[in-house]
């Protein structure tokens, strides 16, 4: 080796390290950091030469070939793509899934504690995302939210919520391996793990909380499955079974008292407000709130004049906290209250301000985080299904998406509509539907599997979750507990989200997955053996 690829070979080798540490920070706080270090990564890969070595391990290592594959699937979907500017967007947006394999599959490994030092890094930046979340979440910043779910500041609250959910379940594992570790680090652990599960129950995200529900649910099979001794392990079988029903049966409960619906008199149409003016009966619109019908009792003249009075909002018109006229026909819907000038007088001080900021239901004044999410479920789904509009509604916007969706796969069924080809097909759907006008509705499925058909078509669907799983099989870490882990946290979310289709989620997606892959991450007093020493670059 001569001098000069020594000198490179030593920079590389103490950069690489320290990129990595960044890259990881900069997943929760920092898009500039997540698109930066990938290139300067690249650019020190580059200046380190040595490609005939890299190569060798290339070939080596079939997991980095499958990976970088799926990159190559994007590339070649431009050729019967309808809109070639939106496919060099996604080849643009994809291009860490080349990158960043790349880079770690055909580098020296990481020990274990250099891979400890990372996922350290990366729980504190989360905590720290998170603080700055809450930070503003109270008020005392000038950013002002009407929904715990718009507090996440740096990244998409769901992509935030995954990546709580990785950092807790890596928590989790170094907190009960079997390294020794002192007082301090056992504290930060439980502490930090504590935090990041309450903060995930703040946060409202239903995909972070499903994540962690059903992944807290594998993990706790797989153990208990490891019980020897036979009572033990039914007893614990048996609590996780009460664990895993107590969300159902909650959620039953709500839905029981959603439609508990009150019974309407005979005579409604001729009955009357307290100021002797007959009500609006809207008897073929059934929505509910807490049991009450909302558009039944109604007087709108009355309410508007007697809102008008006690608020400064205007009844007619629509502000940025969040308050509407249909904002408060739900709240005191929601009361029981009438639609008229008795119902408003009925309202306190602290209704009022409830309804000015956007709340349309008493009780979340006082419920807890799961009541009100799960509440919000049900009534966008009543709606739904009794002909509302699912627009701006995060599940039932997502069952119409599903439907376009399978019109476009339909279309063409094998081969898809090329990279980016995507977007002329959705518009052409949009427009034949009767809800989601221009605007920021208009998005993709909300379904990975979905997005992988429409582009590229059943064939390449299936090659590219073939590609994503190989690697697992290929480097034989079928056991390790953070990969594992880290891909259903992955997969329970491409249910419900094109989680792949985004920046953010892609950048820490192409990092983890080699950083786990080719790392002795789980052997704390592991010596490397001399096949994987031979396989280093030094």
């Amino acid at each position: 080796m001569n001098r000069i690829s020594q000198e490179h070979t030593t920079i590389y080798s103490k950069v690489y390290l320290p990129l990595l540490i960044l890259m990881v920070i900069g997943l929760p706080l920092s898009k500039a950091l997540t698109s930066i270090v990938p290139g300067v990564l690249m650019f020190f890969w580059i200046v380190d030469g040595h490609f005939y070595e890299k190569f060798d391990l290339l070939k080596k290592r079939r997991g980095t070939i499958f990976l970088i594959s799926i990159y190559f699937v994007y590339l070649i979907g431009l050729l019967w793509t309808s809109s070639f500017a939106k496919g060099l967007i996604d080849i643009t947006i994809q291009l860490p899934l080349f990158v960043l394999p790349l880079v770690i599959g055909t580098s020296s490994r990481l020990n274990y504690t250099q891979v400890k030092q990372i996922m350290y890094f990366f729980a504190i930046a989360v905590v720290i995302a998170s603080f700055c979340s809450v930070w503003v979440l109270m008020g005392f910043s000038e950013h002002i939210i009407r929904d715990p779910r718009e507090m996440s500041l740096f990244i998409s609250h769901i992509r935030f919520s995954l990546l709580i959910n990785i950092a807790i379940f890596s928590l989790g594992w170094y907190l009960i391996n079997s390294e020794k570790k002192n007082l301090k680090e056992k504290v930060f652990l439980v502490l930090t793990i504590i935090w990041l599960v309450v903060f995930l129950i703040i946060l409202r995200s239903i995909t972070g909380w499903a994540v962690f529900f059903v992944v807290s649910l594998i993990v706790s099979f797989y153990y208990i499955l490891k019980i020897s001794r036979l009572f033990l392990r039914l007893s614990w079988l048996v609590c996780l079974l009460f664990f895993s029903l107590t969300p159902v049966f909650y959620t039953l409960y709500i839905v029981q008292q959603f439609y508990s619906v009150e019974k309407i008199p005979a005579n409604i149409c001729f009955q009357k407000t307290r100021l002797g003016n007959l009500y609006n009966q809207d008897l073929q619109n059934k929505e509910l709130e807490n049991g009450h019908y909302i558009y039944l009792y109604m007087n709108e003249d009355e309410l508007r004049a007697s809102w008008n009075k006690r608020s400064i909002l205007n009844y007619d018109s629509i502000y940025a906290s969040g308050f509407n006229r249909f904002v408060l026909l739900r709240y005191l819907t929601s009361k029981g209250f009438r639609k008229d000038a008795e119902g408003v007088e009925k309202l306190n001080k602290n209704d009022i301000s409830n309804i000015e900021n956007g709340m349309t239901n008493y009780r979340f004044a006082t419920a807890n985080s799961f009541f009100k999410r799960i509440y919000q479920i049900v009534w966008e789904v009543d709606s739904y299904l009794k002909g509302g509009n699912p627009s701006g509604h995060s599940v039932t916007q997502r069952l119409e998406y599903y439907k376009m969706a399978l019109n476009i796969i339909r279309e063409r069924p094998w081969f898809g509509h090329g990279t980016g080809g995507y977007y002329l097909a959705y518009q052409k759907e949009y427009d034949r539907s009767k809800f989601f006008p221009p605007g920021i509705y208009r998005q993709r499925s909300h379904n990975m599997i979905f997005s992988y058909m429409i582009d590229f078509g059943i064939i390449g669907a299936i090659y590219i979750c073939y590609a994503l799983v190989a690697p697992v099989y290929s480097e034989n870490k079928r056991k390790s507990f953070l990969l594992i882990t880290f891909l259903l946290v992955v997969s329970i979310s491409l249910i419900n989200e094109d989680t792949l289709n985004n920046h953010d989620a892609i950048s820490f997606f192409a990092f983890f997955y080699p950083l786990f892959l080719y790392s002795d991450h789980e052997k704390p007093s592991h010596s490397i053996s001399q096949k994987e020493t031979c396989e280093q670059i030094s």
